[in-house]
């Protein structure tokens, strides 16, 4: 468990593969004013992790981004049936084996309100992540908007990055970047994360940004911000 923020953010990477080719996976935990913990696209539970979580804090809420990141959620669902269970927009569809506690939205939940920032990237017809934003950290918290593969030395994970557009630098992946067809709400959603407090971005699958974040995301979605204009 990789520290972000001191007392507050932890991160941690596990290998995952996607369409048989090595993209690795992370999830995040966020410290909350109660001490409690909110962890965001979480990973394959492991004794290990659950020691961990143990000494950082109760687990109080459990948060799934998008329709991607659910592989693992029955075991945690097992070992922490006492929290919150929050499923992005359709995933109670996807997953109908698990019973979620409530759906997430652009409107934060009690546990976190007033804490995290949060509204749901609209503009595709098949997917939408909610968006996280820690203001104590200055941490913007994605799991699939951005990806940047740079840290890989995998041929097939290079190829596929360069492919997606996301080796050279942090971009949203072309195969989610194709489904946002309807670019006004795009740009509504970019622009409302835009006023948001962060300069570090975090994200599940590639290498952190530590500083410079918010010029960063503006230049990723430069094709989507422009849009109005061409």
């Amino acid at each position: 468990m990789i520290e972000w923020c001191k007392d507050r953010i932890w991160y941690m990477d596990m290998p995952w593969k996607r369409f048989g080719v090595p993209v690795g996976c992370r999830m995040t935990v966020i410290r909350l004013e109660n001490n409690n913990l909110l962890i965001h696209s979480p990973i394959q539970l492991t004794t290990k992790i659950q020691i961990e979580l143990s000494k950082l804090g109760r687990v109080q809420a459990i948060v799934t981004p998008n329709l991607n990141h659910h592989l693992f959620l029955s075991e945690w669902w097992l070992a922490y049936a006492q929290a919150t269970f929050y499923a992005a927009p359709g995933l109670e569809l996807k997953r109908t084996d698990l019973v979620f506690d409530d759906a997430l939205g652009s409107h934060s939940p009690e546990q976190w309100r007033g804490q995290l920032f949060q509204t749901v990237m609209r503009g595709s017809d098949k997917v939408e992540e909610v968006v996280f934003c820690d203001p104590v950290s200055q941490t913007l918290i994605l799991g699939d908007t951005l990806s940047w593969l740079h840290n890989s030395h995998h041929p097939a994970t290079i190829a596929l990055a360069i492919v997606n557009g996301c080796y050279f630098k942090p971009a949203m992946p072309l195969y989610w970047r194709h489904s946002f067809q309807d670019k006004t709400r795009l740009r509504q959603s970019l622009q409302e994360i835009l006023t948001w407090p962060f300069e570090r971005i975090l994200f599940a699958h590639g290498q952190v940004i530590p500083a410079n974040g918010k010029h960063i995301f503006s230049q990723a979605f430069r094709w989507a911000l422009g849009a109005a204009n061409t």
